[in-house]
This record gives C-alpha cells, sequence and structure tokens, in this order.
C-alpha cells in the first residue's frame, strides 16, 4: 500500500523533457468520453487525492512498523478508509468479520505525529460503511489494470449526493512514475452501485527515473526530471496530473487533441502558448509537431503549362523542422521545385516558426482537425513582403481565434522585417 510513486522519467535530447516507456504515442481511435470538471475543481480534486495518500502511506508505514506485514496479513486487514474527527485526520483499517466490515486499527494524526490505536468500538457508522463499500466496489472493476496493486481515495461528490472514489496504480518500485491505468468512479451514497466509471487515460503510461539519468549521463537531457505526455480521454489535464506534478514533485506537460498544451505544476493547470519563453513554449511546438502531417505541392522543372503534385505525403514536418534551422527548405528529387506545403495541424492558427516556411518562397495552407473545431483552412503567404494569412475553406475565424491570428501574424512579421 505505498504511495503511487516518487520519481522521474526517460529524457527527450537537449530538453531535459521526459518520455514514457510505454504509450508514447496516443491510442488510435477514439476513447468514450469521462466526466468532466472545471479546472479549479480538478485541481482541488489533486490536492485532496494527494493528502489522502500521504496520509494512507504514512499510516501504513505504522501498522507495518506496529503489527509487521505478516500481522496484519493474520489479523485479516483489507482496506481503509480516511475520516477527520475532532479535527484530527484518521484513517481506520478494516477487517471483515462475521458481521461484516469493521474497524481492525486507528492511525490518528496529532500535532505530535500520527498514533497507533486498536478502538474499544469497531462497529462502523452507516456513512463509514457506505465509503468503505464504495472503495471496494471500485476496486472490483478495474477493467485493464496498469498494476498489481491499487489505492483508493475517495471523496464526496460534489455535484451529487454520492461518492467518487479513485482506483489508482501503484507501486513499490521507486523507479517508476505511474500515470496510467488510474479510474474514476461515480458511486451511490450507499457505496453498493456505480453510476459512471472513467478510465483517466489511454494505457499504461509510466516512466523510469534509470532510464532518464542514462539519458543524462549520455549528454541527451539536463536532468530537470519534466514529464511530458499526450491526454486523449478529454480535452485538458484531469485530477491525476495534478495529483502526480504533488506527488513525484516535477513538471508535467500535457497536449491534448483540441490541439492545446498544458503546463502542470505543483498541483495548477495553466493553458501555454506555443510562443511562450523557454521550456513552455518548446513543449506546446513539441506537442504541435507531433501531431503534425505536411505534404510538400511541387511543380516539375521546365514544364510548360505548369502542373503540380505532391510529395511525401503526410510525411514532411514543418513545426519540428522549423525549431532549430534557421532557414527551411525540402529534399525533393531532381527536376523539382517546392512551391508550397499543406499541413494537417490540431490549430488553424499558424505556428510562431512558419515565417521560415514564406520565406523560403513557399506558401502554407493549414486545415485544422483538432477536436471540436469547425473544419476551416487558412494560407499562410508572403506577398509584397507582408505576412497574410487568409481563410480558404469553412467558417470565418471567431474572434478568439481572429485575435490570436491577428497576434501571430504581428510576431512572424516582425521576425522577417525586425524592428531596428
Amino acid at each position: 500500500m505505498n504511495a503511487i510513486c516518487r520519481t522521474a522519467t526517460l529524457a527527450l535530447a537537449t530538453a531535459g523533457i521526459f518520455l514514457p516507456l510505454t504509450g508514447a504515442k496516443p491510442a488510435q481511435g477514439t476513447p468514450p468520453p469521462i466526466r468532466t470538471f472545471d479546472i479549479p475543481t480538478m485541481e482541488k480534486f489533486g490536492r485532496e487525492i494527494y493528502a489522502q495518500d500521504q496520509l494512507a502511506w504514512k499510516a501504513t508505514d505504522l501498522v507495518i512498523d506496529k503489527r509487521t506485514q505478516n500481522g496484519a496479513r493474520r489479523d485479516g486487514l483489507k482496506g481503509w478508509i480516511t475520516e477527520s474527527t475532532n479535527g484530527k485526520d484518521v484513517v481506520r483499517f478494516m477487517h471483515i468479520a462475521k458481521q461484516g466490515p469493521e474497524v481492525l486499527y486507528d492511525v490518528t494524526f496529532a500535532e505530535g505525529g500520527p498514533i497507533f490505536s486498536i478502538p474499544a468500538n469497531r462497529t462502523l457508522s452507516s456513512d463509514e460503511l457506505a465509503q468503505y463499500s464504495a472503495r471496494m466496489l471500485a476496486l472490483q472493476n478495474i477493467d485493464q489494470p496498469c498494476s498489481d496493486r491499487y489505492n483508493t481515495v475517495a471523496l464526496k461528490d460534489p455535484e451529487s449526493d454520492g461518492w467518487l472514489v479513485w482506483a489508482l496504480a501503484s507501486t513499490d518500485d521507486a523507479d517508476l512514475i505511474l500515470i496510467g491505468g488510474h479510474y474514476r468512479f461515480t458511486i451511490s451514497p450507499d457505496g453498493k452501485s456505480i453510476r459512471a466509471k472513467d478510465a483517466l487515460s489511454r494505457g499504461c503510461l509510466r516512466f523510469s527515473k534509470r532510464e532518464g539519468e542514462k539519458e543524462v549521463a549520455r549528454g541527451n537531457g539536463t536532468g530537470t526530471g519534466t514529464v511530458a505526455m499526450s491526454h486523449i480521454v478529454s480535452l485538458t489535464p484531469v485530477e491525476i496530473h495534478a495529483f502526480a506534478s504533488l506527488t513525484y514533485q516535477t513538471l508535467l506537460y500535457v497536449g491534448t487533441n483540441d490541439g492545446k498544451a498544458w503546463k502542470v505544476d505543483k498541483g495548477l493547470m495553466t493553458n501555454i502558448e506555443q510562443d511562450a519563453p523557454g521550456l513552455d513554449g518548446f513543449s506546446a511546438r513539441n506537442f504541435a509537431g507531433v501531431q503534425e502531417e505536411c505534404t510538400v505541392i511541387v511543380s516539375k522543372q521546365g514544364e510548360n503549362p505548369k502542373r503540380y503534385y505532391l510529395a511525401g505525403k503526410g510525411m514532411t514536418k514543418v513545426i519540428s523542422a522549423t525549431e532549430y534551422e534557421p532557414a527551411f527548405s525540402v529534399k525533393l528529387e531532381a527536376g523539382y521545385r517546392a512551391e508550397g506545403l499543406v499541413c494537417s495541424r490540431m490549430d488553424i492558427v499558424p505556428a510562431p516558426n512558419d515565417y521560415k516556411i514564406v520565406q523560403a518562397g513557399m506558401a502554407l495552407s493549414i486545415s485544422d482537425r483538432g477536436t471540436g473545431h469547425a473544419d476551416r483552412m487558412g494560407k499562410l503567404e508572403l506577398v509584397n513582403g507582408e505576412v497574410r494569412y487568409t481563410i480558404i475553406k469553412g467558417d470565418p475565424l471567431t474572434d478568439d481565434l481572429a485575435a490570436r491570428v491577428k497576434t501571430r501574424l504581428e510576431a512572424l512579421q516582425s521576425a522577417i522585417q525586425p524592428k531596428p
């Protein structure tokens, strides 16, 4: 019953960003929708899950110290609940008696430290029994476990009369961070029926500190222990990301299928733009680059009238290619000339380094395939030294998108014609 994990991961070259051992690429297909909460609520969940997990971890250590693992096993220890009594947090460890679940031990967190005790009255209140039942029900309904051990956290549902229970994949391997494999259950007030079950990731996403250290030793990373991942079950990070940032004391970058990038730091979630300074902007551009698919439009030299062809369909990468190189170019067979690019992206707004495309004499057409986005295509070009962007297909830009495009065009123009 150790706490979930406490370490960091596999480094992305030169950036100090760690990539997963498994699940590095988003799984194909659309996962079922999960129950959504606003960002402040998920941040609050993350803090409360972390607090409960810490209590359970410390209480378990004390139980093992007092009873030993074999002793607790002989006592029939089977799960726990958490309570607040007289302003003190209490972890109540359970076993199954003839009449049903009852309290086996209590660990009370007082000012001087946690106190182990065996209660004289072992009977559970109706609320305690409901919480215990809800926790056990969650553990019995994990479809695709990512660990041989799971911990639970139970909170009152802020939007109903029932419970929210998290089944958290756990490990005693100090090398691992487990981001995937966690579930959230919405459960009835009596703890006996499941109203909703949400898998909070697709697949068993995990990271290795040892592999990250090896990469740092090879010179591939700064050793900052920052974790980067794609998240496809919702369009924002979820409470597990807030919890993980607190548990591992590390910075998480999360990319979602609507083209947004998020930073999760100390349990707080912040949307970040591609032109943000430092690691924030790099991470946002990296997510955008992973999802991008571009095709080069070429012409054959000497052909009259000029005809156009497609080269490297869906294989060219613009965002990643322009990250470090001062100019953009594509390698083509002899006799062909690049006229432009068509890129499928998760966002209709041009990227910060797209000025290098038009500087190279090519037009850039961007189609938006971000989840929840309108079907649009825009065209970026350089006309008489002026960067222009026109929607050539689909709905006009919303006010928010128009403002973002205007800001980005100003930055692109400044990059082409820097002020003296």
